[in-house]
């Protein structure tokens, strides 16, 4: 079995915990994880801080933007322009 984090076990967890139906089964779930597992303790919520939120793109921008990218699109597919593959553009952020 592969090895997990704690992060994609807890949110494989919640998605599965999503998908349940039965009102009866969830309580139990949740009683198990607070009564019956020796130690267990209700993380602290994550505070929350708040990021600077970036004004909105108008119209025109968007349209610049979506030009742009045609542009060099054409470029691309004429072989004058190289583009970034997904990988590295992963690897940028």
């Amino acid at each position: 079995m592969a090895t997990m984090t704690l992060e994609a076990l807890q949110n494989e967890l919640i998605r599965e915990l999503l998908d349940v139906r039965d009102i009866n089964l969830l309580k139990k779930v949740r009683d198990l994880l607070r009564h019956e597992t020796p130690g267990y303790e209700v993380a602290e919520p994550m505070s929350v801080v708040a990021e600077d939120q970036e004004p909105y793109m108008s119209k025109e921008e968007i349209l610049a933007n979506f030009d742009q990218a045609c542009k060099e699109l054409k470029l691309n597919l004429e072989g004058k322009l190289e583009l970034k593959n997904a990988e590295d553009l992963l690897n940028e952020l």
